[in-house]
């Protein structure tokens, strides 16, 4: 009789010691489970803003080099694992204050998200009838350059435009030089606030493709567009004793930052270069009309191309 209750007594005990240990293993296992959980929440929150400062490092250094006074304004970002996909605005100095030009995404990450873009912008003069200029979301014109060493059948004048224009405006005009002018060769003593120069940062090679395309295309569709120009702004009126080299230092950084393949090539051709040698092709002004036209009556000014224009206020 005794050794059967001993026996349902021990029945029990393994009952609930089994119940016991399962009830530890469950509770081990939803900590281990947790603990896992943070950790991999906190290396994938590391890793993807280590990739996202990266990113924006990177592709804030395209967005100066690809537009003139450009940079970007805002970014909000969406993770991933290990990874994710950065919104960004680009916004441009108009000298007495910016704009959003453009809204755009780019990915990061050793795992980056899915990106499906489907274009913005646009452009005209598809039809070989007017220059072939493209033009931005907010509606404003891209620049348009005319390199001094390549013999164009036609080069874009918009001085008449500008002057046809009514009300007190700033214009963003670029200018293309009749020759390339080193720092010290440049006959223009005096330039408005803010002005962006223009730097002949291209290989032998690509001005040879720049004169074949001239010399075999249509005259609509040959001109170095504005991501394909690159060069530096400084924020004070520019005098011939201005020292440029701080900005150049920046601009050579920028271009080592950008992982765009052309900028590494640009970078390459520049980085041995001293600012008392870089060669000047033009400059991106800003100014009211009479300081434009004024610009635009000195004789080394061999092309203009009207970009944005906002109210002077």
């Amino acid at each position: 009789m005794n050794d059967n209750l001993d026996d349902v007594f021990d029945e029990k005990k393994i009952k609930k010691a089994i119940k016991k240990g399962k009830k530890k293993s469950i509770i081990t296992i939803v900590f281990v489970s947790l603990l896992v959980f943070v950790v991999l929440n906190i290396a994938n929150f590391a890793i993807s803003i280590y990739f996202s400062q990266k990113a924006f490092k990177q592709w804030d250094a395209y967005v100066r080099l690809s537009t003139p006074n450009g940079y970007i304004s805002e970014t909000v970002d969406s993770r991933g694992f290990l990874g994710g996909m950065s919104h960004y605005k680009i916004s441009k100095d108009m000298k007495i204050k910016s704009l959003v030009v453009e809204q755009k995404q780019y990915q990061y990450g050793l795992i980056p998200s899915v990106l499906i873009s489907r274009g913005s912008g646009g452009s005209i003069g598809v039809t070989g009838e007017d220059w072939q200029f493209s033009y931005k979301e907010n509606g404003w014109r891209e620049l348009m350059f005319f390199h001094p060493n390549v013999a164009y059948k036609k080069y874009k004048s918009d001085e008449e435009l500008i002057k046809s224009m009514q009300g007190e405006k700033i214009y963003e005009v670029a200018l293309s030089f009749d020759k390339p002018y080193k720092q010290g060769e440049l006959p223009i003593m005096q330039l408005p606030q803010m002005t962006w120069f223009w730097l002949n940062t291209y290989s032998k090679g690509q001005l040879d493709t720049f004169q074949q395309e001239a010399k075999e295309n249509d005259w609509s569709a040959t001109f170095i567009r504005e991501n394909e120009a690159l060069g530096f702004s400084i924020r004070n009126t520019y005098t011939g004793a201005t020292d440029l080299a701080r900005e150049y230092d920046k601009f050579l950084k920028l271009l080592k930052t950008s992982t765009y393949s052309e900028h590494k090539k640009a970078y390459n051709t520049m980085k041995d270069i001293n600012i008392d040698d870089v060669e000047i092709l033009g400059v991106v002004v800003y100014g009211t009309k009479d300081e434009i036209a004024e610009i635009m009556k000195d004789p080394i000014i061999k092309a203009s191309s009207l970009g944005g224009v906002i109210d002077n206020y």
